[in-house]
């Protein structure tokens, strides 16, 4: 098993449209992550106004001086679909390192703000680079094709994109994100 630090393999996010590509199940690793505090900001609503809850995420991470060098970015993909109106329930969270919890606790927090204690556990992992076009693809992959032959199942908890690069910090083609399923080992 390996842990969270230790180094993936890449994937190109525009790879996974092709929808003729064979994956390795090689790509994937199994990583224990951590107990640790986030804060989410829930985005409820149509995929179009994703960009104002993200503005939104941004400019209270900023007043809390959570910087990504400090503090790890997640996607909460509480469904892997919308619901029949068409909105989308995702979080956005960022993580509260143990130097500002005790501050960030004691704040009082903003309207569609929730503190929520993240449990450790095994995940399975992909990394992905290269912007947005590919992960549900490698997301479903990971979950469809993968796991069913991988001696692991699905375990209870919400799949995860973890942000390691994002723009504006990198261009969108240097952008890696981890894609994390909760997994436990088969009966």
């Amino acid at each position: 098993m390996s842990d969270a630090e230790s180094k993936p393999q890449v994937t190109q996010s525009i790879d996974w449209l092709d929808s003729d590509r064979l994956w390795a199940p090689d790509i994937v690793d199994i990583v224990e992550l951590p107990s640790f505090t986030m804060v989410v900001k829930d985005h409820r609503g149509p995929i179009e106004l994703l960009p104002a809850t993200i503005q939104e995420f941004v400019a209270q991470r900023q007043a809390w001086h959570l910087h990504p060098n400090i503090s790890r970015t997640f996607n909460l993909n509480y469904s892997r679909t919308p619901d029949d109106q068409g909105n989308w329930h995702i979080g956005i969270a960022v993580e509260i390192p143990q130097s500002l919890k005790a501050e960030i606790n004691a704040a009082k927090m903003p309207p569609g703000f929730r503190l929520h204690l993240f449990g450790s556990g095994e995940y399975a992992r992909v990394r992905v680079q290269g912007g947005e076009a590919g992960l549900m693809f490698a997301a479903q992959w990971l979950i469809n094709q993968w796991l069913p032959h991988s001696g692991y199942e699905m375990a209870e908890g919400i799949p995860l994109f973890e942000r390691v690069q994002f723009p504006p910090m990198v261009e969108p083609e240097q952008a890696l994100v981890d894609i994390l399923v909760p997994v436990e080992q088969a009966i």
